[in-house]
């Protein structure tokens, strides 16, 4: 299940300029390719909830409670493989079974050839900065970043 939400005005590019991510999370690449990936590319820059300038207006913009919020930065070259959504800082807050999440995928920027979202029955290209996307944990998805600039994102995980 993907399907598109509303378009959310810009609030965030100012903060974004000059952000410094304060995590690197991995990103699977090595795991799932078996590759011999080197570590720069195999950890994915990410923020969470008040390590975000503004953060609490993502689930204000979109009228959301119970949230947890994440951005995530997809440097050139890197690409996050094929998975399913844990939902674990929401679950962790919240003490929820995933059943009960869903993901709201705010895009920071205009896309760019070469920045690319796909689920099992649909590409996402050609968006537009402030696209809202809604998914669940069943949402089999990955991303990429072809390009030669960042390619950065906000998650925000919510109940149903």
């Amino acid at each position: 299940m993907i399907e598109y939400v509303t378009r959310i005005e810009d609030f965030w590019t100012s903060d974004l300029q000059s952000f410094v991510f304060p995590h690197l999370s991995p990103t699977g690449q090595r795991d799932s390719f078996h590759t011999n990936y080197s570590k720069a590319n195999n950890d994915l820059p990410q923020a969470f909830d008040s390590e975000i300038p503004n953060y609490e207006k993502f689930p204000t913009a979109l009228g959301l409670d119970n949230v947890a919020v994440s951005w995530t930065c997809i440097e050139p070259g890197q690409a996050i493989p094929i998975h399913q959504d844990a939902f674990y800082k929401l679950r962790q807050k919240h003490s929820v079974d995933i059943e009960q999440c869903v993901r709201y995928l705010v895009f920071l920027q205009d896309w760019e050839l070469g920045h690319f979202v796909e689920f099992e029955n649909f590409e996402l290209t050609k968006w537009h900065k402030g696209d809202v996307y809604k998914f669940d944990y069943q949402a089999t998805h990955c991303a990429a970043n072809a390009s030669n600039s960042r390619f950065v994102t906000c998650q925000v995980n919510s109940l149903k």
